[in-house]
């Protein structure tokens, strides 16, 4: 399933090979890198980005609705400014997390809460979702204030999700407001 969300100032699409040097500088970005759970490598290089791009391209068909990833592009000037993604938690049967990065000339424009209030508002209408979870690590202020201006509620602390000391927030679909 291809997806675009629209915005007033975004657009939310499927990833494209050829966003591999926008990918770059959030998935590179060494203030972006350290904070991404499943703890990950800085990507270093854009031919690691593309072979990355390519991995999420071919793996999008097999997800089940709302899971995924998506690009977030700017309307504007058509940049690509960040990345979404809806995936299960683990131990993958049940819990969806929904996620945001932003490169960091980006930051402080409320794009995260923009782009993330519209997939959210998507996957509770298309997916037979009814709660969606943020996970961030206990001094990642910046996902912690967007999973609070998204109305996600504070649930804890844990280390069942990637072998990390998380955050976890929750938004259920009767108490999300679009």
């Amino acid at each position: 399933m291809t997806l675009s969300l629209q915005t007033d100032r975004l657009l939310i699409r499927d990833w494209q090979e050829d966003d591999a040097d926008a990918a770059l500088e959030i998935y590179g970005s060494p203030e972006v890198a350290p904070w991404l759970s499943p703890a990950i490598d800085q990507v270093t290089d854009v031919a690691t980005m593309k072979m990355i791009l390519t991995a999420w391209i071919e793996a999008q068909p097999n997800f089940v609705v709302p899971a995924g990833r998506w690009a977030v592009v700017r309307r504007e000037d058509n940049e690509v400014i960040g990345g979404l993604l809806i995936r299960l938690l683990p131990p993958y049967e049940e819990d969806l997390e929904i996620g945001w990065q932003l490169r960091p000339s980006a930051w402080g424009n409320g794009y995260a809460t923009e782009a993330s209030k519209a997939l959210m508002s998507w996957a509770f209408k298309t997916g037979e979702v009814d709660e969606l979870f943020a996970v961030a690590r206990p001094n990642n202020k910046r996902a912690i204030s967007a999973a609070q201006r998204l109305g996600m509620e504070w649930v804890g602390e844990t280390d069942k999700y990637y072998d990390l000391n998380l955050q976890v927030y929750r938004v259920r679909a009767g108490d999300f407001k679009h």
